[in-house]
This record gives C-alpha cells, structure tokens and sequence, in this order.
C-alpha cells in the first residue's frame, strides 16, 4: 500500500516542507530571493525615461575649473541663481549645509540663503541618526515643523509600527532653512545583504512625522502643500494625483530606470560659465549634487554595483512624477503560499500517473512558464511577482522524480513476487515466476519479463559481473596502504605514510645508498580498468618526473628518480620538513606584510625560472607551495606542466584546481607563463583576505564567477591591507592575459621595492 501512494507521498512532503520555509523564511533564501529580484532588474536593462528630471554635477571639469570642493557657499549661491534663471519647476540642493561661522562671517551664508530665497522653488536636504526607536521631548524647530505630516488614517497604529526612527536630525542653518521652500531628510535604506532596494518616505523624530526629499520634491513640483497629503499607515501615502504605494516600514520600493547614466548629467561648469542653452532647465526638476571622483556617495543597487546617491534620488522622484510605481500582486503573500498549495497538490495527483519522461516535460514547462511570466510582467507592467518558493518547490518535484515508479495495471504488492538476484547473477533461471498481469495473447503460465527499470538492473548487475570475472582483482594492501609484501620501491625503503596527493599515496623512504630521506610520491594503477586511462596516467607521473628533474633550483622541489614498483608508479623527490600554505591557511596563521612579499617574491623566482626553460605550471594552489622553517618556499607537484613544445597538453588543461585555474584554462584557450601568474594572484589574495577572490556554490557557478566577476579588493575585506596590495592583486587576476603581469620576475620586482 506504501508502494502504491509513495509518489502522493513524497509530493506533498515536499510541498509541506516548501510551505514551512517559505512561513520561516531562512536567510540564505532570503538572499537567493533577492538576487532573482535584482537579476529582473538587470534583464529588462535601461527604460526610456523622459528628460524633465536633470542632474547638475559639480564634477572633475567644475572642481578643476573653479577650486577644489566644498566651495564657498557664494560660489553655490552663483550656481543656483544661474539655474533659477532657466525657470526650472524645482530644485533640490542635494547638498548637507551645516553652521560654519567662517562662511557666515564671510557673509556667504547670507549671500546663499538670499538667492535661494530669490528663486522660490529650491529644497534643501538634511540628515539624520538612525536608531531602532525615535528621540522624544525635543522641540522640533518652526521651519522644520512646517514641514511635517499631519493626516493620517490611523496615528495609532502608526505609532505601533515601525517606520525610519531618528535619534538626531542635523538640519541645514535656520537662515537656509528658512529661506527654502520645503525640506526634506536625505538617506537611505539598506537590505540585509546592503543593497539599496526601497526609499524611506517617512521619518519618526520627536513624535512627528517628517517627509523624504523625494516626497518634499514631488510635492513642490505638482504644486502640494502638506495638508494635501494624508498616510495610509502600511499601505500608501495620497499625493494628489499620486497614490504611493509603502510597506509597514514607510518605504517605498524603488523602480530602478537602469544603470547610472539614464539620466541627464550637465557639468556645474557649463551652467556658471553659460554655456548651455537659456530654456534648457525650463520646468524640469533640476538636482544638484557633487560628483567628482572621492564622493563617498555610492551605493549598490540592482542595477549597478556602485551608484551615486543622486542617482537613487531622481529614480525615487522619477517613480513619483511619473507614477511609475511597482505594483506587487501578492503583498500579503496569501496568493504565493496557494499557489505553492495548488501547485503541490497537483504535482501529488498527476507526476505519479505519468511516466518519468513526461514528468521532467510538464515540470520544465511549469518552471518555465512561471520564470516567463514572471519576467513579463515585471517588464512590460511593473509588476512583481513572488515566485521564487514555487519555483524552488518545481525543482525539488525535479529532483524527486526519478524515484518515482510507474505503477503498472494489475501489477500490486500481492502480485509482485521476490526477485532473487543472487540466482540471476549465478546464472539460474527463474522457472514459473510472474511479474505483472497475463497480457492479451500471452500463454499462461509463461514468465513475465520483470518492469523496464528492473531489467535494467539485471543487465547492469551482468555486465559488472562478466567485468569482474574477465578483469584482474585488486591487490590486496598491506601495511601503511603498500601492495602485499612491499616495503621498498626499488632501492628505497619505504618508512610511512605522510600524506596523499593527487595522484595516490606519498610516503617517507629512505635511499640506503647514501643514507639520504626521500618523498616518494605514488600513483596506484591496479584500480585502473580501462588500459587508455592507464596508459594517460603513466604518461602523467613521467611527464611530471621528466618537468621538474630540469628544475634545478632552490625554491622547486628537486626530483631524484622515477620508476614502478608491481602496479605502483613512483617519483622519489626531495623530503621537505615544512607546512603548506594550505594547512597554514586553515589554521589562521597570520604573516606580517614584509614577510608575506618575501614569501611570495620566493614563488615568483620559482616560476620565472620554470617559465624561462618553458614550463608552465598549470595548478599553483596553497597546497602546492610548502613553507620550511626557515621561511624558505618550496614550489611543488609540476605533474600537470605543460612542455611548450609538447603534443601532451589536454589533460593538463582539466586538472588545475578550479578555485584558482585560470580564465583562458577554462575557454579551452592556449595557456603560458600568465596563467600561473593569475593562479598566484588567487594565492596571494587568500593569504591577504583568508577568503578565496571567486566563489561559486557549484562548479558552474565558480566558472562563471572567474570568467565574469570581478573580487572586491583585499582591503575592502581586510581593513588592515594597504591599498598598494590592492593595485597589485588587481593586475595578477585581470581576465585579459596581456593586461596582467606578463612575467614572475615582474610581479616580484614591485614586490622587492615594497619590502
């Protein structure tokens, strides 16, 4: 009976299990969840937006042109005046003003608070401290109380909720203030993973409700005052004609246009020295912020890594004006856990009755189907949708699908008799034995042929016994892993076991003719059955052998012999007594930075020496640079170097370690002395961060991040790395090989001078 339901079974455990993590939410979903997000973003790419929203950027040209920033607030007052003069519909000086009594003697203040006050139509900006609840018994002062909210649908439920809370606000000068029509706070609010994905709207200080800059901004441009305005606690905020769509924190989700550049940017330089048309401002919004290179002012978002702040400003007020809101379908998330109910239950139902073909058929066109529809409407009509459980859910159904079996008419657990296995591998007929029901046309009593996937069984269980019988047995080990009976190979005496590479086993020997200890490194080759893979394997360790016995020098590891031993293949090298730079890394060790370049310049002779006699590494990695306790390296395991001039290059190209192999290894490309360079480059970034630069939670995903990602720089991850570190881990991992280090002795010349 289990048999019989074991598919509904299984089909709604998981819908269950889907159900409790999508009620739990976990983190790690969480994160996945908003990169499908972001990933929508970056598919539609760049909307066409109007050009009644422009940015004025006191840029690298405007600084250069008229002194250093910040300027003296005369030279911002100049600037505003001249935009006033195109009759702009606003604009937001999304610049912080702070007291400064230099400026106020100077009488500059006066001068800028003159012609903001001239223009009529300017918002200024201030900021704030964020905490997790609001600052009490202050008095808000009369030009900021002007601005606050007054109508609400519900206060008290408002005040249980949880918007932005201040515990500080740090308006602009009173005399600026005042001067201004309207104020609005200037901040942002960050995701979990840091990311900017909504705009505050609401800001709790003092017991009142303060509006955002882009709503300060929006309500000047269509001409509002605050007791147009009324709050839906949760739900949105009423701006005539707008209807602001916020969640219970009094957010609003940003619909990003594209990547910074969608809108308009003009110099500040162009407007002081006039050389812009007269009408080019006339009834736009206008921003003006700095822009020149140093501005601390970038964020990530969805559709950039890192994007000025005023850019995040204009999209918010953009979404405003133009009502171009993201509208979600299931906010409250009731439809997205039915539509996971649905999609459970119809999967329990219908995928046990179908064969395995056709359940991978309706399931790929489910999730396809779902991931299109998705993208559709978030493209053509703002609309998000939460599909990432169901679609989380489809994969699952995915994975459990070949262990369903199909139940066959008349064929049930009293019918089904036990199939001895042990007689079909001896060769003895099953005689009077019947699966399944008689068929039309059939005899009786005839033997049934058992169901398609238990034939299969039987054919792959005499295939492995004939392998077995015509194959030679493995040889039986003894002590330490040696075949039986060994305890040399060849002249050496093997002491014990000391590790295992990538080959096979490596043991501590002796050569008892000069009293001299050895690492003898093995490869076992009884376990291989098809004589290609042998033969590629034999031709690896003398490869390997025949490399490394030209390199003769101090920092690379000196092999001695080559030979076999019975099925054992071996390579006598010199004995180190050190760590590697793997274990050290696992254990946390921490090298100070003179020493660190030592190391690594140590690395960079070896290689230069490798690569001048033309041998290629191919799998620099921690675990093949040994540390001896002298802080003298030693470079191992050149088993996968590829010979310039050699014809024996593929399996090279597919036995680098992938964390640190090379971008051109993976195209397939030619590869020379700049992929071991790059290699380094990952080695040497581990060492500075603890942290590998590419990271893929599979094989695919690891590919793609070396072939396409760019790593943050080690002291952005480690505060304490100098910024030199930086430039110098940047050009050993570039992706194009002729933009990295085209030689070892080159990166280790930068690095002497830094010592």
């Amino acid at each position: 009976m289990i048999k019989k339901f074991s598919g509904l079974i299984l089909y709604l455990l998981i819908t269950i299990f889907v159900i409790t993590i999508y009620l739990d939410q976990p983190v790690i979903l969480g994160k996945w969840e908003m990169a499908v997000y972001d990933k929508l973003f970056q598919l539609r790419g760049k909307k066409e937006v109007q050009d009644d929203i422009q940015i004025i950027g006191i840029d690298d040209i405007s600084v250069q042109m008229f002194g250093r920033w910040p300027w003296h607030r005369n030279q911002v007052a100049d600037l505003v005046d001249k935009i006033s003069k195109q009759q702009p519909k606003v604009v937001c000086l999304d610049i912080p003003f702070v007291d400064d009594r230099r400026e106020d003697s100077l009488g500059y203040t006066a001068i800028l608070a003159e012609k903001i006050k001239k223009a009529g139509n300017v918002i200024l900006p201030y900021r704030y401290s964020v905490a997790d609840f609001s600052a009490t018994g202050f008095t808000l002062p009369e030009y900021i109380r002007q601005t606050t909210l007054v109508h609400f649908d519900n206060r008290d439920k408002l005040e249980k909720s949880s918007p932005l809370a201040a515990t500080s606000i740090y308006p602009p000068p009173e005399v600026l203030a005042e001067a201004a029509h309207g104020l609005g706070f200037a901040g942002v609010s960050f995701d979990p993973d840091r990311y900017i994905r909504t705009e505050p709207m609401i800001l709790k200080y003092a017991g009142e409700y303060l509006p955002s800059i882009p709503m300060a901004v929006s309500m000047c441009y269509f001409g509002l005052t605050r007791d147009a305005l009324k709050i839906y606690v949760e739900k949105s905020i009423e701006m005539p004609p707008r209807q602001i769509p916020i969640d219970e924190l009094g957010r609003m989700r940003i619909n990003f246009n594209g990547p910074p550049g969608v809108f308009k940017y003009i110099s500040a330089s162009e407007i002081l020295n006039e050389t812009i048309g007269k009408r080019e401002l006339s009834g736009k919004i206008v921003l003006i912020a700095y822009t020149a290179a140093g501005t601390v002012d970038l964020f990530s978002t969805p559709v950039a890594q890192s994007i000025h702040g005023v850019e995040i400003t204009a999209n918010s007020i953009e979404n405003i004006v133009h009502n171009n809101f993201l509208k979600g379908l299931d906010e409250s998330g009731l439809i997205n856990l039915v539509m996971i109910l649905c999609i459970g239950i119809f999967a329990a139902i219908i995928l046990p009755r179908i064969s395995l073909m056709y359940r991978f058929v309706v399931l790929g066109i489910s999730l396809f189907v779902i991931a299109n529809l998705s993208f559709v409407l978030f493209t053509s009509f703002d609309i998000v949708t939460k599909v990432f459980y169901p679609m989380i859910m489809i994969l699952f159904f995915i994975i459990g699908a070949p262990t369903m079996k199909l139940p066959q008419a008349g064929f049930d657990d009293e019918e089904e008799g036990d199939i001895d296995y042990d007689a079909i591998l001896a060769g003895t007929p099953l005689v009077g034995m019947t699966v399944g029901a008689r068929r039309e046309g059939t005899p009786p009593g005839t033997g049934r042929a058992a169901r398609s996937s238990d034939c299969g069984i039987l054919r792959q269980a005499r295939r492995a016994v004939n392998q077995t019988s015509g194959s030679t047995m493995p040889i039986q080990s003894g002590t330490n892993g040696l075949p039986a009976g060994a305890s040399n190979f060849g002249r050496y005496k093997v002491l014990e076991p000391i590790g295992r590479g990538a080959m096979g086993m490596v043991y501590k020997g002796l050569d008892p003719a000069i009293d001299r200890p050895v690492a003898l490194k093995t490869i076992r080759l009884d376990n291989i059955v098809n004589s290609n893979d042998m033969f590629e394997l034999k031709e690896r360790l003398t490869r390997e052998a025949k490399a490394a016995g030209q390199l003769s020098h101090p920092n690379i590891v000196t092999i001695y012999d080559v030979g076999e031993e019975r099925s054992l293949q071996y390579i006598a090298m010199e004995y180190l007594d050190g760590q590697t730079l793997e274990a050290l890394l696992e254990a946390k060790h921490q090298w100070d930075y003179k020493t660190l370049c030592k190391l690594m310049i140590q690395v960079c002779e070896a290689l230069d020496f490798a690569h001048d006699r033309g041998i290629v590494h191919r799998d620099i990695k921690p675990a093949n640079i040994m540390i001896l306790g002298d802080d003298r390296i030693k470079v191992m395991d050149f088993g996968i170097a590829r010979f310039d001039q050699s014809n024996i290059t593929q399996s090279g190209v597919a036995l680098g370690t992938p964390n640190y192999i090379s971008p051109e290894q993976l195209k397939g490309q030619p590869v020379d002395r700049r992929s071991d360079l790059f290699s380094l480059g990952v080695v040497f970034y581990e060492l500075l961060t603890s942290q590998k630069p590419f990271k893929g939670d599979t094989i695919s995903a690891l590919i793609y991040s070396i072939l396409h990602t760019t790593p943050p720089p080690p002291s952005e991850i480690n505060l304490d790395v100098p910024r030199i570190f930086d430039k110098i881990v940047a050009k050993a991992l570039a992706k194009d090989p002729d933009i990295r280090f085209q030689t070892a002795r080159e990166m280790a010349d930068i690095l002497r001078k830094l010592i």
